[in-house]
């Protein structure tokens, strides 16, 4: 009987010795899958796109992930009861392989957005939008309704979120529909004394409005002048109208030959009431300050250098402000 128990145990102890490495080995192995799941992804590119029918070992080609690196992210996975990746697009700046796997098992993809901005014109839009990942659906902005006949000053400016690829026309036209259901409903509130005869003009006037107030509590101010103006049959003598007709070719300075210029159908300081169309996008404060407003008692304003207006009732005041203010 002696002799048969010590093979017995001797087996035993070789059981255990393998169970103990085994165990050993794994516990290395998740201590290091671990430990390897905070390393910062190394990759050339700042986004992956992850396609529908892809694989993590087609993902890992993708990261040209080592050999090591597969068996570790493999290891972390099948720790964290990972077994799905999700399509989509996305960041790989400053992540760590823990954060990647977690955002493309829990579908995390990237956002993008773009502003629509408040007195950008159409031309800064386009450009904005060609440097996008944006799906570039809408040429020419034809996708856009033309029931003003025109575009420009008809989109709400605003932020706008979106996933890599996706149509821009679905984003220009959520904006348009939203700024023109608030601009008709606005219209509704229009002030009895307003001169103005349509949304259109009011569209077209609070474009200008834009381009000339250097902040929100002077729109009202402005957009009262303007009013004034158009009450009167004065022209407006506005110079960003005269700056959006050069477009897109404007060098930055209004010469003299430009004031004088009757072919630029957008200067105001040659053509009688308001220019054909928008000259921006326009914000919602430029609007009210249209639609809701009034034609005050001034006919004049000239900047004084800090973001402001003086505002004048006649010739001979507004002239002394632009010695005071233009000429010192």
């Amino acid at each position: 009987m002696g002799e048969l128990t010590l093979p017995l145990f001797s087996n035993r102890y070789k059981i255990i010795q393998v169970i103990v490495f085994t165990i050993f080995l794994w516990v290395v192995l998740v201590g290091t899958a671990e430990s390897h799941s905070y390393k910062l992804i190394s990759a050339d590119n700042k986004y992956i796109t992850i396609e529908n029918g892809d694989s993590l070992s087609s993902v890992f080609r993708k990261l040209s992930a080592s050999t090591s690196d597969k068996l570790l992210l493999k290891t972390f996975l099948f720790l964290n009861n990972v077994d799905f990746i999700q399509a989509g697009h996305y960041s790989l700046v400053s992540k760590t392989w823990r954060e990647f796997l977690f955002d493309i098992a829990e579908g995390r993809i990237k956002q993008f957005k773009i502003r629509i901005q408040e007195g950008s014109n159409l031309y800064e839009l386009e450009r904005l939008i060609q440097a996008s990942p944006l799906e570039l659906d809408c040429p020419n902005f034809k996708c856009l309704d033309q029931q003003f006949s025109f575009i420009e000053g008809t989109l709400m400016a605003d932020t706008y979120f979106y996933k890599f690829n996706a149509p821009i026309s679905t984003i220009l036209l959520e904006s348009q529909d939203t700024f023109i259901d608030y601009a008709e409903s606005l219209w509704l509130s229009k002030n009895p004394s307003n001169p103005l005869k349509t949304l259109g003009d009011a569209l077209i006037l609070a474009s200008i409005v834009e381009k000339e107030a250097g902040n929100d509590e002077e729109k009202g101010i402005i957009a009262g002048v303007f009013l004034h103006r158009l009450m009167l049959e004065m022209r407006l003598q506005a110079d960003p109208t005269i700056i959006y007709g050069l477009l897109p070719n404007f060098n930055g300075n209004i010469t003299k030959k430009n004031l004088q210029d009757r072919s630029n159908i957008y200067n105001t300081y040659q053509i009688s009431g308001l220019p054909p169309t928008p000259i921006s996008i326009i914000s919602k404060s430029s609007l009210e300050a249209v639609i809701l407003g009034q034609p005050n008692e001034y006919l004049y304003f000239v900047a004084q250098g800090d973001g402001t207006h003086y505002f004048s009732r006649d010739y001979a005041e507004h002239l002394k402000a632009v010695r005071q203010h233009q000429l010192k």
